[in-house]
């Protein structure tokens, strides 16, 4: 289930103030429920020597709980779960061939598009948030002005992937650790 949160910024005299919108996510280590049911599939690929999973569970498709998780060398990175109907790539499959085909789309980055953080929208002065076209991506609380601007400069790998209808979870690869930027807001 998604969970949008909206943080102040940190400090109102600089020229950008971070706000942020975070998934609920349960810690890497934490036992997770075995998706299984009439939906149980699932794809994988991998990015940048990580290994990426998603794999759907319940009794229907249309309303199967999705799960996402990436791992590096067989330690787990990141994992979340998403309800497949809130999810745009994943939203109305009506099969389970049909989902696990979805599921290798959803987890196939997006290619040269958007592969590294250099790729992020630049956060321009005065601005609440890092703006592509009208759209903000709403960077993770603790990255202010000056952190998000080093990321982009170091230009390290970016793995984005559909979170919502109308949203993307982006997080970059550096020194062997997965590090969630932000989410990066699109037309629905």
């Amino acid at each position: 289930m998604m969970r949008s949160i909206m943080a102040a910024g940190v400090l109102a005299l600089t020229a950008c103030s971070p706000a942020s919108q975070t998934a609920e996510t349960q810690l890497p280590g934490a036992p997770r429920a075995e998706l299984a049911g009439a939906c149980a599939t699932s794809a994988v690929t991998t990015w940048s020597g990580l290994d990426i999973r998603a794999e759907t569970g319940g009794d229907d498709c249309a309303a199967a709980t999705a799960r996402i998780t990436i791992s590096n060398a067989g330690d787990l990175l990141v994992t979340e779960d998403y309800q497949s109907d809130q999810v745009m790539t994943l939203a109305g499959a009506a099969s389970v061939e049909d989902m696990q085909r979805r599921l290798g789309e959803w987890i196939t980055p997006a290619g040269a598009m958007q592969d590294s953080a250099g790729d992020l929208p630049e956060w321009e002065p005065g601005e609440d948030n890092p703006m592509s076209g009208e759209f903000p991506f709403f960077v993770e609380e603790g990255i202010d002005c000056t952190a998000y601007a080093a990321l982009r400069t170091r230009d390290a790998p970016l793995y984005c992937y559909v979170q919502g209808m109308e949203s993307v979870a982006c997080f970059v690869f550096e020194n062997g650790a997965l590090t969630r930027v932000g989410l990066q807001t699109f037309p629905g």
